[in-house]
């Protein structure tokens, strides 16, 4: 159908003018429409939204690893060789006769000195660990020099030719000190204590001693007047043990008439130690102070008591200097903190005091506790080391961890001698749970659960020890128990068959809980406790039917049977019940 032209006047008049304004409406409507839509498509399309970039990590600029030059090894290794070679050619000098002790003598001491001066040099240059590998070759020529002209020429005793050395050590000293040399001040301190190994001869315990703090307070006027040392930890640690070694023999070796004087300075080094430990005057805060309190510490005391010995005193009376000991370190623990500038030392040094005070009760009353103080020992230092970790001191606590580790393995030590023996091979009668034997083996077990929940290699040794003590310790325990209740007072030759039942019994008990207590966990700790729990009740069974029912009547072989299978089958309802999907 044609459209029609509304001016058509064949169309009605009415009719035509609607038509003409619809037209004209639907016109007005197209324009607006227009005009609407030309700034939308004239203005420029929004920017889809980007992805915000993820922050990448800050990356810290570590300190840049200090290598030793190969130069340094190279001329290290030649100042050794060329001593080897001036002793050697001295020697064949003697035996061709070319050369009289007296050019000798002077040779040495033109070398020694020449190189020392030329090491000195390149110290307070720029070479200056170059100069302290010939360092170590001009004090051992001098060294060997000054001991040819006392013990082999016998131009003077052999005091002035420990004279002479401990005086070229000294200058030794005053160089590291202008140079601020850790290293210098090491290679001086080795020489110095070889001295005396070289020149000793007969009894000088006294002079030795004398000697010994003499070298220990003029390498302490090192860090004093360089105003550093807090990070020579190979210097410190080399002063303090290389002292302290060399005391052993004089405490050892000392005569009664000399025990006494020897006593005085050892409290002379005791103090000293100290100092070296803590450096109270640098302006460097002192690295693992603590550790080398504790280790002067315990040397003393161990020194101390070899001297009391010596005096032929009452073994009961030594209890008095190590109460003293306690008190002095209690007294440290205000004067440290303001030293380190906060709690840094307050742990290690109450550990050490409660240490001592624990050492009193045993040396008064009876050694054969002295198990027992070692393991309060170890669990006083593992219990210190958890709470210096806390405070964010890593590096002492490492130290503590270790030094609780050692003590608690000679707390074991003593425990597998000592319960082996009172165990199996003797007739003495113990109280159970009340006797040193116990005491030992649950102090070494708690320390190993301590160390036992760090990671590493450590953790991995402590869980082990762990394992070995704690099941062993409760199992005899439980077969003392036993023993006795049976027939108190009578233990001979190894436990009865119910005792050793009843170890059998202990063992698949931790067995099981073990097991059931690693289900409960994840990761490394559910692995090992539930291997740990296998072998418990492996053994169990192994020992139920390999030795304890080999002689048993049927009485106890119906208690052993029903016990340990009544273990098994409530470790298998507990891990069930905590889980009960497992078993469906």
């Amino acid at each position: 159908m044609e459209s029609q032209d509304p001016k058509d006047p064949a169309l009605p008049p009415d009719l035509a003018d609607r038509v003409t304004r619809l037209e004209a409406q639907v016109a007005w409507l197209l324009q607006r429409q227009q005009a609407a839509a030309a700034p939308q498509a004239a203005a420029p399309a929004r920017p889809q939204p980007q992805p915000q970039p993820q922050p990448r990590p800050v990356i810290r600029p570590t300190a840049p690893r200090r290598e030793i030059s190969p130069v340094v090894w190279i001329a290290g290794i030649g100042a050794s060789i060329f001593l080897l070679g001036a002793i050697f050619f001295f020697r064949w000098a003697i035996q061709q006769g070319w050369v009289g002790p007296e050019i000798r003598f002077i040779l040495g001491l033109l070398a020694g000195g020449g190189i020392t001066a030329f090491a000195a040099k390149m110290i307070l240059g720029d070479s200056r660990r170059l100069g302290i590998s010939l360092l170590l070759a001009g004090l051992g020529t001098l060294q060997f020099t000054f001991r040819a002209g006392a013990m082999e020429y016998l131009f003077y005793p052999a005091p002035l030719g420990l004279a002479a050395t401990a005086l070229v050590t000294l200058v030794a000293g005053a160089l590291a000190a202008r140079s601020r040399s850790g290293g210098a001040l090491t290679v001086a301190l080795v020489s110095g204590l070889a001295a005396p190994l070289v020149f000793s001869h007969e009894h000088h315990e006294v002079a030795l001693a004398v000697y010994l703090a003499v070298l220990m307070a003029a390498t302490l006027a090192v860090p004093y007047l360089a105003r550093a040392g807090g990070s020579w930890h190979g210097t410190r640690w080399t002063a303090l043990l290389g002292v302290w070694l060399l005391l052993l023999p004089a405490c050892t070796e000392v005569l009664k008439a000399d025990a006494a004087q020897v006593s005085l300075l050892l409290v002379l080094h005791l103090l000293l130690a100290g100092l070296w430990a803590w450096l109270p005057l640098t302006e460097e805060t002192p690295g693992t102070p603590t550790v080398l309190w504790l280790v002067a510490s315990i040397l003393a005391t161990t020194y101390g008591w070899l001297l009391w010995k010596r005096m032929d005193l009452a073994a009961e009376t030594f209890a008095l200097p190590v109460l003293a000991v306690a008190a002095l370190n209690l007294a440290l623990v205000k004067p440290l903190r303001e030293r380190m500038g906060g709690r840094r030392a307050d742990w290690g040094l109450l550990a050490l005091a409660a240490g001592h005070l624990a050492l009193a009760v045993p040396v008064a009353l009876a050694w054969h506790w002295v198990g027992p103080l070692w393991g309060t020992f170890a669990l006083g230092l593992a219990w210190t080391s958890s709470k210096a970790e806390e405070s964010a001191y890593a590096e002492d606590a490492a130290a503590l961890r270790w030094l609780a580790a050692a003590l608690a393995l000679a707390t074991t030590v003593r425990w597998a001698i000592h319960g082996g023996d009172t165990l199996f091979f003797s007739t003495r009668t113990l109280t159970p749970f009340f006797n040193t034997v116990f005491a030992e083996g649950a102090l070494a077990s708690a320390t190993w659960f301590l160390l036992a929940r760090r990671t590493g290699p450590l953790g991995i040794l402590a869980f082990l020890a762990l394992e070995v003590t704690a099941n062993l310790t409760l199992a005899f325990e439980a077969g003392r128990l036993v023993q006795h209740l049976q027939a108190p007072g009578s233990w001979r030759y190894g436990p009865s068959r119910a005792a050793s039942i009843a170890i059998t019994l202990v063992w698949a008990l931790s067995g099981a809980w073990q097991w059931i207590r690693g289900l409960r966990m994840e990761g490394g700790a559910r692995r090992a406790l539930m291997a740990a729990g296998y072998v418990w009740m492996g053994l169990a069974g192994f020992k139920l039917i390999a030795a304890d029912l080999s002689t048993a009547n049927t009485p106890l072989r119906a208690l052993a049977f029903l016990g340990v299978g009544a273990i098994g089958m409530a470790a298998a309802i507990v891990a069930n019940r905590k889980q009960p999907g497992a078993a469906s």
